[in-house]
């Protein structure tokens, strides 16, 4: 029985992802399909791809807000340059992914330079990309992106519901999977997360690895904007705006504490995964979306909860063994 409620604490994500399959399966004849189930891949493939980077910026003990508004600059970007300059699509794509590198990197920056802890700096920036988006735009939706830049969010393999889109996601998810797991660079980023102090004693140099993490989170943040503006076909200062609430409940959910230092890439994509079957199994059962701001709160709450209640736990046992030993020692 201890080793079922260890594994069930461990796979948290993915138990609450088959509770919730088995609830919704109950609910409406139409959820557990291959296509029901592709469109919720297909839908959040944007919004896993940019919780990679995410994940990796909580993993490090930071927090980021910005990503939501980050992505709707970078879609805008991307679709002025398309639509007004007529650049090619390919340069177009490449340019917008490497100005989310210099944002990632950015929030990086001004996080060192004014001392202030990243989630501060990315609030101030979240306000500016937006501010800065509704300008370009002018409040308008931008249109008439070319039909090879669409094929990135909507061109299908295999199967008329299984997108490139959610293949690259799998790929990349298996990829980063490996980094965390099997490099140094991950070991590097669980141990700035678990004591940054102790990381730099170490000789882990720390303000590189920051701007390493910063860079990375926003590579992906850019080919999720890139992926989200190709499948819906059109651009607007808004397109991404809350996505930053969604990626970080997810990324909670799949077990990455608030604190940094634990967590793991595949239980990531379970917590945002649990997000998106959330909303399309209460849209399937009749229920509004209110209801959904709804649970995804509660949700939220719950989760921040338990993680507290984990770390008080771990401390709580931490002080009995060092009791113990100094017990024994005397």
């Amino acid at each position: 029985m201890a080793k079922v409620v260890d594994f069930c604490r461990r796979n948290l994500a993915w138990v609450l992802l088959l509770l919730i399959c088995i609830v919704f399966t109950f609910t409406s004849e139409n959820f557990l399909t291959i296509t029901n189930l592709l469109n919720i891949l297909n839908q959040n493939a944007y919004v896993i791809i940019s919780a990679y980077g995410i994940a990796l910026i909580m993993m490090s003990g930071g927090l980021d807000m910005s990503v939501g508004y980050q992505m709707s600059i970078c879609g805008v970007l991307c679709s002025v340059m398309m639509v007004s300059a007529n650049v090619p699509v390919l340069v177009a794509v490449i340019i917008t992914v490497f100005l989310s590198v210099l944002f990632g990197a950015l929030g990086t920056l001004l996080e060192q330079l004014l001392q202030i802890p990243r989630i501060f700096v990315s609030i101030g920036l979240s306000t500016f990309y937006q501010g800065v988006a509704y300008v370009i735009t002018n409040s308008k939706t931008i249109s008439g992106l070319p039909d090879s830049f669409k094929v990135i969010g909507q061109g299908t393999f295999l199967h008329p519901n299984l997108t490139y889109a959610t293949i690259f996601m799998v790929l990349a998810g298996i990829f980063m999977s490996f980094i965390m797991d099997r490099t140094y660079f991950g070991r590097y980023v669980f141990a700035l997360g678990g004591n940054e102090a102790a990381s730099r004693l170490a000789g882990i140099n720390v303000k590189r690895m920051k701007y390493a993490i910063g860079s990375i989170a926003g590579l992906f943040c850019g080919i999720g904007s890139v992926i989200l503006v190709a499948r819906v076909g059109a651009s607007a200062a808004g397109t991404a705006a809350g996505t930053e609430i969604t990626v970080l409940t997810g990324v909670l959910v799949g077990g990455v504490s608030i604190r940094g230092g634990e967590g793991k890439i595949a239980n990531c994509v379970a917590g945002v995964l649990i997000m998106g079957l959330l909303g399309n199994g209460m849209q399937l059962a009749g229920l509004s979306t209110y209801y959904q701001y709804i649970a995804k709160g509660a949700i939220m709450i719950l989760v921040m909860w338990f993680d507290a209640y984990q770390m008080k736990r771990r401390a709580v046992a931490a002080n009995k063994r060092k009791e113990e030993k100094t017990a024994q020692s005397v």
